[in-house]
């Protein structure tokens, strides 16, 4: 978590490639991320819980690299979903 606030503070955003090769362990951890968010939202058994969603989602994580930069209403909604599970 420590390597994505970094991450942020250098380049202004959260939005870690798939392939990073200032650091490649970061870019694995946030596509763990992801895949365990989703996991998460499917039902299904993950170590993702609401708390950490939104520990990340408050720092401007993007669980869906294909939203675009930023914050959506959706992920906006279904973070909120999550944490009221």
């Amino acid at each position: 978590f420590q390597d994505l606030l970094e991450f942020r503070r250098i380049y202004g955003h959260a939005r870690v490639p798939h392939v990073y090769k200032g650091d490649q362990m970061l870019a694995n951890w946030v596509l763990t991320q992801r895949r365990q968010y989703k996991m998460m939202k499917d039902g299904k058994r993950t170590y993702m819980t609401p708390e950490k969603a939104l520990k990340l989602f408050d720092v401007d994580f993007v669980f869906n690299n294909t939203c675009g930069r930023g914050k959506t209403m959706d992920l906006d909604k279904k973070v909120e979903t999550a944490a009221n599970k």
